[in-house]
């Protein structure tokens, strides 16, 4: 019978190779945060524009929301002179997509604005389009009844 009291260096060798192994895996296999960014970043804007169209509805005033190609966006009443009030930060709705989901930016111009039935009176059936460097999304403003869908 052997006694042994310690780990011999083949065995740390081994342990260390495991892990390495285990490591490379985990990168390889888990996806990069890059197309969560642009899913999350899309259901935003997605979200803050059916904002300003509940807003246009319960207000029965013209309210809109401007997307500037590598800037930011505004939502408004009336027009672009009159920012909304964020109901989170109460400050006025001007938002860069890249402050908060960094590599993330506005690819096209689009304006839509809504009347007080929530329907688009400008760019009906248009979209914006944002992007990083997994891809893209556009979020589509139906024409008609002004439901706003990702693609």
């Amino acid at each position: 019978m052997k006694n042994s009291s310690g780990i011999s260096v083949v065995e740390i060798i081994g342990v260390m190779a495991l892990l390495g192994i285990l490591g490379l895996a985990a990168v390889v296999l888990v996806p990069s945060g890059y197309p969560a960014r642009l899913d999350a970043a899309s259901k935003q804007v997605q979200s803050d524009i059916e904002h300003v169209r509940q807003l246009a509805m319960s207000t029965t005033v013209t309210h809109g929301i401007q997307f500037v190609a590598g800037g930011d966006y505004t939502a408004y009443q009336t027009d672009i002179s009159t920012p909304i009030l964020s109901p989170l930060t109460h400050l006025d709705m001007i938002t860069t997509l890249g402050n908060k989901y960094p590599g993330v930016s506005i690819q096209t111009n689009y304006t839509v604005e809504f009347d007080d039935n929530g329907a688009p009176t400008v760019g009906a059936g248009g979209f914006v389009t944002i992007s990083n460097s997994s891809g893209s999304k556009n979020i589509l403003v139906t024409a008609g009844t002004g439901s706003v869908v990702i693609q």
